[in-house]
């Protein structure tokens, strides 16, 4: 298969590599905004206008120019592929319909877990089982910093610059650390489970960003390990979905996970809980993951979405307890719910009875560096 690569920068030139090395794949045409190599363009159309391109790779990330260039592509008639999740997830059933009035696939295995294999598996479970729940530690620059935190005494700028210094974490980091990559993420599992796509102002979001040593402090002293979860349960009403920090007791299984690794599961209804384990990115991982799209469409497996899925309404009605760290002065705004109190520092240290989801992102939203996470 004849094929074209939009984004030569780390994915895509991992990408490159794989696909030089294959007697199926032929890389006719690269895309970037400067040209430096021979087989490489500077305009869109020159790919949307080869007839000799059947599928389009994409690895440049974001929506704009993206979703025009997807768009271009997949109306030409062309595959496409992509490891960008902001883009599936924010312009979903656009790119579906497109794809499916000009019959070609839409793939984007990589564009949640990076190298584990997670969404082409879960697609193929649906079809056999009733999926329930989706969810994990879907960003790996969060669990990097978390652990760092905990294993080694960082604190969080410590641990970020850490992050940083490694390539984990980007100059601004506030899509991995104030949790929106794990929500696009979140959304992409969803839509693949349930043929429902929720909207992301509709999925409750908190970070880790305010998280301090104090926090840890009390985590070791009640035998917790933090991690950054994005989970959703299927429900009569839709979709139930939250991202958020979780409080594990230490033999649970995401306590496990450490430095960068991703841990995505999904629960089927008959089968149980199975879980992915393995690198969230990285440039050959996740190139990995992109061929083996592009091999799937070759071998006439090219689904990842069931062809109703539609934008849904998302609620985060389920309850839990909490753990809710704030100053002394807004303690008054959480009393009627907490039910185990510690005052350390100028700040109160709480544990609550169980409270909505929802309620709980909404009530300490407003609270300055204020930090809560549900409790396993």
């Amino acid at each position: 298969m004849k094929i074209a690569i939009l984004g030569m920068g780390k994915i895509g030139s991992g990408v490159y590599e794989y696909a030089m090395d294959m007697d199926t794949i032929a890389v006719v045409r690269t895309f970037d905004i400067k040209k430096w190599m021979d087989d490489m363009t500077t305009d869109i159309d020159d790919i949307v206008n080869d007839p000799e391109i059947e599928l389009v790779v994409e690895t440049m990330g974001g929506v704009n120019p993206t979703k025009e260039y997807a768009l271009k592509c997949i109306n030409a008639g062309k595959h496409y592929v992509t490891a960008n999740k902001q883009l599936v997830s924010e312009a979903i059933e656009e790119l579906l319909d497109a794809a499916k009035k000009n019959n070609v696939c839409l793939m984007f295995g990589a564009a949640c877990g990076g190298g584990i294999p997670y969404l082409k598996n879960l697609y193929n479970a649906q079809n056999a089982d009733k999926i329930t729940a989706v969810g994990g530690i879907l960003n790996g620059t969060t669990n990097y910093i978390l652990d760092r935190m905990q294993t080694e005494g960082l604190d969080y700028e410590q641990a970020l610059t850490s992050a940083q210094a490694l390539g984990y974490a980007e100059k601004d980091p506030a899509s991995d650390v104030d949790g929106l990559d794990a929500q696009r993420k979140l959304i992409l599992a969803c839509a693949v489970a349930w043929g429902l796509a929720p909207k992301a102002e509709d999925i409750p979001v908190s970070g880790i960003r305010h998280i301090k040593p104090i926090d840890i402090k009390y985590f070791k002293e009640t035998g917790r390990v933090a991690r950054l979860i994005a989970s959703a349960d299927k429900t009569e009403a839709g979709v139930s979905a939250s991202v958020e920090v979780h409080l594990f007791r230490e033999d649970a299984s995401e306590c496990a996970i450490h430095k960068n690794v991703n841990f995505a599961w999904y629960e089927g209804q008959r089968s149980g809980r199975f879980s992915f384990s393995g690198q969230g990115a990285g440039k050959y991982p996740t190139a990995v993951n992109v061929i083996q799209d592009v091999l799937s469409i070759m071998k006439g497996d090219g689904r990842m979405l069931k062809e109703d899925t539609v934008i849904a309404k998302a609620s985060a009605e389920r309850e839990r307890c909490f753990y809710i760290r704030v100053k002394d002065h807004e303690f008054e705004a959480i009393e009627k719910i907490a039910k185990a109190v510690k005052r350390e520092d100028g700040y109160v240290l709480s544990e609550t009875i169980p409270v909505k989801t929802e309620e709980m992102h909404a009530m300490m939203k407003n609270m300055c560096g204020a930090f809560f996470a549900a409790i396993e």
